[in-house]
């Protein structure tokens, strides 16, 4: 008898909760066309603001696309580095060690001072967010373009070292 009691009186709350829940689902869905508009007016002044800077986004773009293929270049010759290291050791070559250790030193201090260029552009690129939510952006662009040169001029010069330490191991 309990048992019965009990599952209609829960039937019931069940009942009434799935009421109220309709109620206020029903309200959200009526509020929900404001949200949107809203938002395609935030999606618009985006745009508009990204339109006037088309130039300087294919040209970062641009110098990305080249650091990239710079560390691709890195890759395969640190690959390259590695044989030719090994193979250097295992012949007990002491005097190309030597200069490979001179180069490496400066390749050190080169991605030092990648380093702190790469975190000059992640700070430069946060800045341009905030400047092109308000609009703005051009002064943060060339800042942002002038990073990204310095960079990709750092990858070369990494490159060439690269490059000095292979013909000393080969």
């Amino acid at each position: 008898m309990k048992l019965k009691q009990g599952l209609i009186v829960g039937i019931g709350a069940l009942m009434l909760l799935g009421g109220v829940y309709k109620i206020q689902s029903v309200s959200a869905a009526e509020n929900q066309p404001a949200k949107v508009e809203a938002k395609a007016d935030h999606v618009g002044k985006r745009l508009q603001v990204l339109s006037q800077f088309k130039d300087q986004i294919h040209q970062v773009n641009q110098l990305r696309e080249e650091r990239l293929d710079l560390k691709k270049q890195a890759v395969e010759k640190k690959d390259q580095l590695l044989d030719l290291v090994i193979a250097a050791k295992q012949s007990g070559n002491k005097e190309d060690m030597k200069q490979a250790k001179e180069v490496k030193k400066q390749l050190k201090a080169l991605n030092a001072d990648m380093k702190t260029l790469l975190q000059e552009g992640k700070d430069e690129r946060k800045a341009l967010k905030e400047a092109l939510k308000k609009g703005e952006g051009s002064e943060q662009f060339t800042k942002l373009i002038g990073t990204l040169q310095n960079i990709n001029g750092k990858m070369k010069e990494k490159l060439a070292e690269l490059d000095k330490m292979t013909e000393i191991l080969k």
